[in-house]
């Protein structure tokens, strides 16, 4: 073979290879674009501002009214937290009137559910500057636990709730009989079941027994 022919294969064979390498360059590019992680996919939590409507402490479930007038429900668990200025509070102690704001989840049922509640208006924050001090307390609560201890001559008993928070429960002084009869019979260790009012953040007025304390 001559030298022209032989530079004549050797240029042949570097055009060839140039135009391989091109190729397979582009070929891994667009391997490349086609497997990034498509981001608008990633699931993110859905917001709900709404006026706390009811309590359900039995069913771990809160009523709410957002500015559209329609009822939502949302189940809480006892791993749920309440903020509200900068302190953390168990959901039995949310009242109706409250300014919630919470991120929804959903369960492999589809039903909603939260973890974080932020309080952004108090009720009684709410009536306090409005001047209104006719009553201590909003809206009727459920509150279920076990009893700690009994103060038969303060007519209070302290109790866990659900989310192991302390709350004082008193009755009032025109409890009725029935009531009465029940408190009296209390004893440590007992599982109950209440409706009434929070004074404050651990202190609980009661209302009434409900049927199905064991």
């Amino acid at each position: 073979m001559t030298c022209i022919d032989r530079t004549a294969l050797g240029l042949t064979l570097a055009l060839a290879l140039t135009a391989i390498a091109g190729c397979s360059d582009n070929n891994f590019a667009l391997v490349g674009r086609d497997t990034l992680p498509d981001r608008t996919s990633q699931a993110v939590p859905d917001e709900i501002v709404a006026r706390v409507e009811q309590v359900y402490a039995a069913s771990r479930e809160i009523h709410l009214r957002p500015n559209d007038g329609r009822t939502r429900v949302v189940g809480y668990s006892t791993d749920t937290r309440v903020m509200y200025r900068g302190r953390e509070y168990p959901v039995s102690q949310l009242e109706v009137g409250d300014i919630v704001a919470m991120q929804l989840r959903q369960d492999s049922r589809g039903n909603s559910y939260t973890d974080l509640i932020r309080v952004q208006e108090s009720i009684r924050d709410r009536d306090q500057s409005r001047g209104d001090t006719s009553r201590p307390g909003t809206g009727i609560q459920t509150v279920d636990g076990w009893v700690e201890r009994v103060d038969f001559q303060r007519s209070s008993f302290e109790m866990r709730d659900q989310s192991r928070e302390r709350v004082l429960v008193s009755l009032p002084s025109n409890a009725r009989r029935s009531d009465v009869d029940r408190f009296r019979a209390l004893r440590a260790g007992d599982y109950v079941k209440v409706e009434g009012r929070f004074l404050d953040r651990e202190r609980f007025e009661l209302e009434n027994f409900l049927r199905d304390n064991r």
